[in-house]
């Protein structure tokens, strides 16, 4: 099966500590993949590795089936206008409307999309993650769940083929999460693209993703499915997939 993103016997450093101790991975194209593990696991390194927002120390990332060059910075904005990143903290503009929050990767990418389309994605994308009628207010106005969607809407508003969401429902309640958690699927139905979550959800995991990833230690020790890891010899595996398949 096609891969979306690879990652080769990463490597990094942080601080003088090793975060990434020889990290591979592959994300097979077209699919939904949760990346789970315990905290200070690496997890949240790997999105970013992904993402070609950290450089490895070595090994090797390839995205869409090419090789990313770090010093190329042309071929990185070509590479980086092809994914769509909602970060841990969320990282919206608190002096922004929610419109412009969203249209901000279109309109700081002027080959994105040309100016008379932003506006109707932007539109568009936010009655998607169910915020109709919201471009103009405030981020401080918004709820926690609102804000999440926002960020979601900035993710997925450029069309783009990889999708990476860290932890999207973090601090919401069950009933918030959940829709989150759906509202990612459709997203993800609806164009096909590839998207990696990284939770510690596995309940909710279980009803969206296909495809499992366990991070310890820097290194990713399991890809398979939940059914595979939930049998997995390996007790730390175990550890992070041994629940109630929520798709059952």
């Amino acid at each position: 099966m096609e891969a979306a993103a690879e990652l080769l016997d990463i490597r990094k450093e942080l601080s003088g500590t090793r975060v990434l101790d020889g990290a591979t991975l592959s994300l097979a194209a077209g699919r939904i993949h949760a990346l789970v593990g315990p905290g200070g696991s690496g997890k949240t390194l790997i999105l970013k590795t992904l993402c070609t927002l950290l450089p490895p120390d070595s090994g090797q990332v390839v995205l869409f089936g090419e090789p990313v060059d770090f010093l190329a910075p042309e071929g990185l904005r070509r590479t980086r206008a092809r994914i769509g990143v909602q970060f841990q903290n969320l990282a919206l503009f608190d002096f922004l409307s929610v419109r412009d929050n969203v249209a901000f990767p279109l309109e700081a990418d002027a080959s994105a999309a040309p100016p008379q389309d932003v506006e109707r994605r932007v539109l568009a994308i936010l009655d998607a993650v169910r915020l109709p009628g919201a471009a103009a207010l405030e981020i401080q106005s918004l709820s926690g769940g609102m804000q999440r969607r926002v960020a979601i809407a900035r993710a997925a508003v450029s069309d783009a083929d990889f999708l990476v969401f860290d932890d999207p429902s973090g601090g919401l309640d069950p009933v918030t999460t959940s829709r989150i958690f759906a509202l990612i699927s459709e997203i993800q139905a609806r164009r096909r693209c590839t998207v990696v979550i990284a939770s510690h959800d596995i309940d909710r995991l279980a009803r969206v993703c296909e495809d499992f990833h366990v991070v310890e230690g820097g290194r990713v020790i399991f890809s398979g499915t939940l059914a595979e890891g939930r049998n997995h010899a390996d007790p730390r595996v175990r550890t992070f997939l041994d629940v109630t398949d929520a798709r059952t």
